[in-house]
């Protein structure tokens, strides 16, 4: 009985203290639920805060800095530019130093006897050689060499042409690589607005459609309207829900083709602020042909003729001789050690030389050279032409999508304002029991084709402007947005 009664105090005490725990960790319960709660809100505002706001202005100007196609484009200016001064080295003089030590471990003069009496030396029995370079065993040589081109035939100037006339057709390419990426990074922007807003129109079509239903159910409770009526409100508002997520999809994939060009990563959260198009704008085709004739791509085929020409010339400056002037001073030492002699005890050896190098007979390889240089020439010829027949062809069509997009954004403004005031009509007609919910619905769907319409017609106006700027180069700044 003793240890039951034990046993059952001690159950007791490890009962109350179970309790006693319990009560502690219910206090501590609020408090942790506080902390998760803080942390949530934490995670949210770091959610928000790194939201990236972007216009279209900065999304050209952070893609032109980030694009791997410039910096592409701009180290290749950055290599014309070294081109010209190899070039231009070969027309300034060069000057070169030499320095040699040789020691000499055995020569054929060791152990020869010059047969020289003791009294006809001056230090008594010494080679008559020793102050010349036969078998001494530390022999010092140092030499300057300056040496002129002075006629080369002609290559070395056309040689420095092709450089120059490489870079300048370097840097249009540049230039024409900015525009390009200019381009597709604002139609990406455009796009990406665009869809938003059809995905906008498609979300307030249904919210219409959703209110629209609630009010036929309440006419339907009241006995005002037919059950066909109720069915065919749910059903609109059913056939609303994919367009609703296709248009988000569509906003979606748009978005990321930005983030994309943009090198924006593809989980980080973006809003477009450019939301507002240019207004109208008149375009001078007159004002616009000249700066298309400047366009770079255009100016980089021109200067790809002139390389072309100036490489005949270097290939056939290849059958006249080379004229160069050599100038050499030299310094001859023989110390006894290893030490370089001094200042006074080096011998000098100047000379001067006038070179002639002529190419009589190649194997036909400098008439092989010429000849490739003039078909590369009569290619770039074709090259050009091709190019501005294109750029001709470019604008008159840029300007044919101009006329219709600008002449469809006045017909769409006004289709929409009458498709609304048809909406408001058809709504008013249905709620005074005059018209059936068919007419409703058919209003919807036309206020939605038009909504579309004009969204549709202002991204094909923007493009089109956007297509016109381009083809001006950049010149011409054409998209103005607020």
């Amino acid at each position: 009985m003793a240890l039951v009664s034990v046993g059952y105090s001690f159950d007791s005490i490890e009962t109350r203290m179970n309790h006693k725990h319990t009560k502690q960790r219910l206090w501590l319960l609020p408090i942790v639920l506080a902390l998760l709660m803080s942390a949530q809100a934490l995670e949210s505002q770091t959610q928000r805060q790194d939201t990236l706001r972007i216009s279209i202005a900065q999304a050209v100007s952070q893609a032109l800095q980030e694009s791997e196609e410039i910096a592409a484009a701009r180290a290749m200016v950055d290599q014309a530019a070294s081109q010209i001064t190899q070039a231009t080295s070969a027309a300034l003089p060069q000057l070169t130093g030499n320095l040699t030590y040789n020691r000499a471990i055995k020569t054929i003069f060791d152990g020869i006897d010059f047969g020289m009496p003791p009294g006809d030396s001056a230090e008594g029995g010494e080679s008559p050689f020793e102050d010349l370079p036969f078998g001494r065993p530390n022999t010092y040589m140092a030499s300057l060499q300056l040496s002129q081109l002075l006629f080369a035939g002609g290559t070395v100037g056309a040689a420095r042409r092709i450089a120059r006339h490489f870079r300048n057709a370097a840097e249009d390419r540049y230039l024409e690589a900015e525009s390009e990426l200019t381009l597709q990074v604002r139609l990406a922007y455009l796009n990406a607005v665009a869809a938003q807003s059809l995905n906008e129109i498609a979300i307030q079509s249904r919210q219409v459609s959703e209110a629209h239903l609630r009010q036929v159910e309440s006419f339907y409770q009241a006995g005002t309207s037919s059950e066909f009526d109720l069915l065919r409100a749910q059903v609109d508002l059913e056939n609303r829900d994919p367009a609703v997520v296709q248009t988000a999809n569509a906003a979606e994939l748009a978005l990321l083709e930005l983030k994309r060009l943009v090198n924006i990563p593809a989980d980080q959260p973006v809003v477009l602020t450019t939301r507002e198009g240019p207004g109208m704008i008149e375009v001078d085709e007159d004002m616009l042909a000249p700066l298309v004739e400047q366009r770079p791509a255009l100016n980089a085929a021109r200067e790809n003729v002139l390389m072309r020409e100036a490489a005949i010339t270097a290939y056939g400056g290849q059958r006249f001789p080379s004229l160069r002037l050599t100038g050499n001073l030299g310094f001859q030492g023989f110390p006894s050690s290893v030490t370089p002699p001094g200042f006074n005890d080096w011998r000098q050896d100047w000379w001067i030389a006038l070179g002639v190098n002529w190419t009589i007979f190649s194997g036909l390889r400098i008439s092989g050279e010429v000849a490739q240089a003039r078909a590369e020439l009569d290619q770039a010829e074709a090259e050009e032409a091709q190019l501005q027949e294109g750029l001709e062809v470019a604008l008159a069509a840029a300007m044919a999508e101009y006329r219709m997009a600008r002449a469809q954004i006045e017909a769409r403004q006004q289709t929409e304002v009458l498709a609304e005031r048809a909406l408001e009509l058809a709504d008013a007609r249905f709620a005074n029991g005059l018209s059936t919910q068919l007419e409703v619905s058919d209003a919807q769907l036309l206020l939605d084709e038009a909504r579309v319409n004009r969204v549709q017609a202002m991204y094909d106006y923007i493009r089109a402007l956007a297509q016109l700027e381009r083809l001006s180069g950049g010149r011409l700044e054409l998209l103005r947005f607020p």
